[in-house]
C-alpha cells in the first residue's frame, strides 16, 4: 500500500513536493515505519522504481521456449514494450530523468537492475537457440542489448518525448514484428 501510494504522489506531485506527511496521511502507518522499510522518502523512490524494473525483467524472462523463436520473441516483445509505453512507466521514466542529477543512484539502480541484469533471461533464451542451431549468434549478450534496442528506442522515445502521444497495441505489433523479423534474419545460421 505505501508503495502505490507513493507512486501515485510521486507521479502526480513529483518527487521534491511529495512528502513522507502526504504518504502517511493517504497510506497510513507511521513515519518510523517508513524509516524502519524504506530509510527514508529517497528510499522509498527507489523501492517504486525497483518494483516496476522487476515487473518488466519478469516479462522477459516470461519467454515461451515452446514457441517458434519468431513467436516467442515477438510475444515477449509486445508485452515488454506496451509494460514500458504504459502511462505508468513513461511517467516514471520522466521522473527519473528530471530526479537522476540529485541522486544517480536513481539512474544506477534502473541501469544495473534493468538493462544489465534484466537482459540476462533473453541472452540465456538466444544462448539456447544458438546451441539448437536455429540461430547463430557469436555473443549472445550483446545480440540481447540489440534486440531490446530495436523493439524499444523508437517507441518509447516518441512516448517519452512527446506528450499526450497514444501509441496503438497495432503500431506495438507491427514495429515488433518488424525488429524481430529483421534480428532473426541477421541472426540466420
Amino acid at each position: 500500500m505505501i508503495l502505490e501510494v507513493s507512486q501515485k504522489l510521486f507521479l502526480k506531485k513529483g518527487y521534491d513536493e511529495t512528502s513522507l506527511e502526504m504518504i502517511i496521511s493517504e497510506a497510513g502507518g507511521s513515519r518510523r515505519s517508513i524509516y524502519n522499510e524504506f530509510g527514508n522518502k529517497k528510499g522509498l523512490l527507489l523501492a517504486v522504481m525497483q518494483q516496476q524494473v522487476n515487473i518488466q525483467i519478469n516479462i522477459i524472462a516470461s519467454i515461451n521456449y515452446e514457441l517458434t523463436p519468431a513467436q516467442a520473441l515477438k510475444d515477449m516483445a509486445i508485452r515488454f514494450v506496451q509494460g514500458l509505453l504504459s502511462d505508468t512507466l513513461i511517467s516514471l521514466y520522466r521522473l527519473a530523468i528530471q530526479v537522476v542529477p540529485k541522486m544517480p543512484e536513481v539512474g544506477e539502480l534502473i541501469y544495473e537492475s534493468g538493462p544489465l541484469s534484466g537482459i540476462t533471461p533473453l541472452s540465456d533464451y538466444l544462448a539456447y537457440l544458438n546451441n539448437k542451431g536455429d540461430l547463430a549468434i557469436d555473443d549472445c549478450s550483446y545480440a540481447a542489448f540489440m534486440l531490446i534496442a530495436m523493439i524499444k528506442d523508437r517507441l518509447h522515445f516518441k512516448a517519452a518525448l512527446i506528450p499526450n502521444v497514444k501509441i496503438t497495441d497495432q503500431e506495438i505489433t507491427e514495429h515488433i514484428n518488424t525488429s524481430v523479423d529483421l534480428f532473426i534474419k541477421a541472426y540466420k545460421p
